[in-house]
Parts: structure tokens; sequence; C-alpha cells
């Protein structure tokens, strides 16, 4: 009985749903893939790793899901969609030997990880011309922690094998090559993402010099997609390949790092192994980015911003002198609309507008920028590219009332924002003097009740003021607050530079 014969028999019994005559046609259609450098024995021990055996005609268990892969496995297989196929580079080993390495992204409905073939394995991939979303098995590789990054990868070497296409794996139980890549306002954590979008702007090129002296280089992209951007940055030799990529252009970014960036947010950077795929150009997005972004969503950083609101409050006007000795203007008015507060810079010749801007109405600035302000605040800045229009009659804010914003005191959570609360105090206001960082500032503190609990208030430097001669079972009106930790056991609510003092009832 020949080799090749013990194999099919061995099939047979183990995949009883297919008939003899598949298993020779299988066997055939291998032997034609390698146009005829198989004998009938290797088509049919291959057929055989394509049905999920091994050489002993034993099943081939690869169960293990990527999401439970550890670092320190000395025995991995595992089964997922190819999601990428990096370029394979040689090497040179300490003993002269040359190697080669190729590495490969896959995952399956728990997770993404990097397999990585070595020498010979490599050979293998490159030969079997496996793309981008087809299926494929590892078997009896290891894991171990990639080095600099924490993230755990799978190495194949001599020992390990891998199978394209096994005919036991079911294509749907895999999820779609979309599934595993993010819009940009989906990535909401650091670690390790790959995101789809549109490139809508970036930075020229710039240099740098490091800490030991070496130049460094670096460009930001702006991707959008999903009514969200996000900035994209790229170093070293991934610049000039960035330059040449026009806006409009769709791309896939994998292998990215996630980090918080400065202010706050996410923005994604690239590294050596990361790679930049083209989907296609002159696109547009296929949800864009709102031409107005709404306060509450406004970050630190950010460029060529629409923003509406209402005035709730005015500075005044002061000047300055800048470094080459001009004379400039600015004021400040503060901004609301339903999701937030924000205070809006306005710079010389705009300062005139004041005026013209009472509190009540509706301000829409357009090409603007935001940055961090004292504290927790945040500045919007018309500069020189931007503009200001004053109830434009084609920009709609929604007239707020507090009395419908107020939050129960019970539903209070530490590290919210611009909140409204009232209550009746439980206690006369006491004003005293503590040292900041600012120096000695006065503050005054009570307790109130809404009925639903009683919360801890302090009103900083002048919004102390607005409670003056005000005794217990007074009721007042607390907006635009934030909340902070519990102070024995009462959550705690602290004026900001934006609080408003209500006293409703003496």
């Amino acid at each position: 009985m020949s080799s090749t014969e013990d194999v099919i028999k061995r099939i047979l019994v183990v995949k009883p749903n297919l008939t003899r005559e598949a298993v020779e046609r299988l066997i055939q259609e291998e032997k034609a893939k390698a146009a005829g450098l198989l004998t009938d024995e290797a088509a049919a021990h291959l057929v055989a790793s394509n049905l999920g055996m091994d050489g002993a005609g034993e099943r081939i268990e690869a169960k293990l899901k990527i999401g439970a892969l550890t670092s320190g496995l000395n025995d991995v297989s595992l089964t997922g969609r190819v999601l990428h196929i990096f370029p394979p580079r040689t090497f040179q080993r300490a003993d002269g030997r040359q190697g080669k390495v190729l590495r490969m992204l896959i995952g399956d409905a728990t997770g993404i990880v990097a397999v990585v073939f070595w020498d010979d394995k490599a050979d293998h991939i490159i030969a079997s011309k496996v793309v981008r979303n087809k299926i494929i098995r590892v078997l009896h590789g290891y894991s171990r922690e990639r080095q600099g990054t924490g993230e755990v990868e799978v190495n194949v070497g001599n020992r390990g094998s891998v199978y394209m296409e096994p005919l036991d794996a079911v294509d749907a139980e895999f999820p779609k090559m979309d599934s595993f890549f993010k819009t940009p306002g989906q990535v909401s954590s650091t670690g390790a993402v790959n995101v789809e979008g549109v490139i809508m702007g970036k930075s020229p090129p710039s240099t740098f010099t490091r800490k030991d002296g070496t130049e460094g280089k670096v460009i930001r992209l702006s991707l959008e997609e999903g009514g969200r951007q996000i900035t994209a940055v790229l170093w070293d030799e991934k610049v000039e390949e960035a330059a040449k990529l026009g806006d409009g252009t769709r791309v896939r970014i994998i292998g990215a790092n996630s980090k918080v960036r400065q202010g706050s947010g996410f923005e994604i950077h690239l590294n050596r192994s990361s790679e930049v795929e083209v989907l296609e150009e002159g696109v547009l997005p296929h949800e864009p980015l709102s031409h107005w972004t709404k306060i509450g969503e406004l970050r630190d950083g950010m460029r060529s911003v629409n923003a509406a609101g209402r005035v709730i409050s005015i500075g005044e006007p002061r000047e300055f002198t800048r470094k080459d000795g001009t004379k400039g203007r600015v004021a400040s008015v503060v901004l609301e609309d339903e999701t937030g507060i924000v205070r809006l810079s306005l710079w010389d010749d705009d300062v005139n507008a004041l005026g013209d801007m009472p509190v009540g109405t509706v301000v829409a600035v357009e090409n603007c920028y935001t940055r961090a302000g004292y504290g927790d605040s945040l500045d919007l800045n018309v500069g020189r590219l931007g503009s200001m229009k004053i109830n434009p009659a084609d920009v709609q804010v929604e007239k707020l009332d507090a009395a419908n914003r107020v939050t129960e005191i019970k539903d209070l959570q530490e590290g919210r924002k611009n909140i409204t609360v009232e209550g009746q105090l439980l206690d006369d206001p006491i004003s005293r003097e503590v040292n900041t960082m600012r120096g000695p500032a006065n503050v005054v503190s009570f307790r109130i009740d809404d009925g639903t609990g009683e919360a801890r208030i302090s009103l900083w430097r002048e919004h102390g003021k607005a409670v003056e001669g005000v005794t217990a079972g007074a009721r007042i009106r607390l907006e635009n607050c934030n909340i902070r930790e519990p102070f024995d056991g009462l959550i705690q609510v602290t004026s900001t530079q934006f609080t408003r003092v209500t006293v409703l009832k003496k």
C-alpha cells in the first residue's frame, strides 16, 4: 500500500464528510499549484495539513485565541486573518551567517498579534505568495515580549510551521478586515493601534537635535474619518514618505502606537516597523468632520477650529508690549453652548468688537486655534488667520436655561466640570485666607442641601463676594463649577473662573 494511499485513508477517517474523489481532486489541485514540483505523497500531506491534520494524521489543535497570548509560551498554535505583511529584511548574525526575517499581523475576534517568521520559514511565506485577508494557521511557535514595546509577538522558527487557508477554518468565524482598523474617533486608549482615515492636512517637515547630538525629523498628518480627527506623528525615515502624500489620500496606518497628547486626547506615533498603506487618492472622508466643533469637544493644540457660543461674560481690554517693542491689545469673552464653556481671546483690532457683543450674543469664529489656559481652562484664539462673526444668521446656538441644567447632588461625580447645582445653605458662609501657588487667596465655604444630598461648596476669590450677607436657609444656584473628591464624606463643589453665583432666595 502506497504512502499516498495511507494519507488518503487517514483523511477519510478524520473527515468522513469528504469522498475519495474529493480528496484526490484536492491532491491534484495542490500539484497543479506547485507546477509539478510536488509528488503525489507530498501533495497528499499538504492536503492533510490544510484540513487540520498533522503528519501522523491526528487533528491539529490551534484553538488558542490571540487575546489569551502571554509572553514565554513555548508551544503556540493559533489561527487568524492576515492583516498586513511587512517587507522581509536580511541581517548578519554574530557568526557571519546571513539571516532573514519577515513580520506579519494576523487577527481574530479577540485581538491582533505580530507573527515573526525566521529564515526558511520567511522564505516559505514569500514563496507561498500569501496575501492580506487570507486565513493562516501557525503551529508550534513561541511567544515573547518585543523589545522596547512591551507587546507580545509570536515567533516561528525551525520547529514551527504555517498552513495557508486551512480548509477547516471557517472564514465567517473571523472578523472582516475593516473591523481591525479604527477611525480617529475610535482611538480611546494607549497602545498598539491600526487606523484608517483621510489626510486633510499636514505640517511642514521639521528637524530637531536630540540630546545625544543626532539630528531627527518629524512631520504631522491630520487624519479625518468618522466625524473626528487625529494627528499622526511620523519620525525620521518615515518623514520623506509622508511628505509625498497629498490631502485627500485615504490611508491605513498599520502598527502605530497611540499616546496621550499634551493637553488631552490622543495622537498616534509611527515607528520603524509601522507602515502607511495608500488606499485611494483624491477622496473625502465617508463621514467628515462637522464644520462646527462643539465647545465641549475642544482640546488643547487644535488648529483650524470653527466654534460658536453665546457670550456669558466679558473681560476688560488690556494693552501689552511685544518682544519687538510694538504695542498690542487683548480682551476675552466667555462663550458657552450646551456642551461646555471656553474663553475666547480677541487680539488687536478684534478688541473693537466688544461693544457689539453684550451677554447673550452669539459669536461664531472660524479657522482659530486652542491652547491651554491657567488651571483647567482652555483658550480659543482668533489669530491672524481667523475670522469672527456676531449673531450670524446661519448659525444657531441654543439659549440655555440654567434652571434646566441643574444636576442633583446625589448624581455628582468627582472630575465632572461645568456643573450647575442648586441648594439651601445649611450653615453661614465662612471666609478664610489660604496660601496657593498664586499666592494668598480668599475662599468662602459652606454646605448646601437640595433634597437629594449634601455638598460642600468652596467659592474662591471674587466669587465669595456673591454670598456676602447671605445666611443659613438661603437658596442659591451655582453654575459652571467643578466637582472634586469627597471630603469628610461630602462631595466638593468648587468655583472656577467661569462660575456664576445667583442668590435665589435670602
